[in-house]
């Protein structure tokens, strides 16, 4: 079997990250994507601002990295 170089797809993959906001008291955070995530999806994770255990997912994205100069 050939082995191939890796693509420049595959050297340029950014993770996705997952926004999710308090359903108390409205803060926003991310954390690294999960394959069960779906936006509008209620999570028991806690808030780290006021405790609250249930956050909400408002977006799933990949951000670009910055480009060298």
């Amino acid at each position: 079997m050939e082995s191939f170089p890796p693509s420049k797809m595959m050297l340029r993959y950014v993770p996705p990250l997952t926004f999710l906001k308090c359903t108390s008291c409205g803060t926003e955070n991310s954390r690294t994507f999960k394959e069960e995530d779906y936006v509008f999806k209620k999570t028991n994770e806690v808030c780290p601002k006021c405790g609250n255990n249930e956050l909400l997912i408002v977006g799933i994205y990949v951000k670009e990295r910055e480009k060298k100069a």
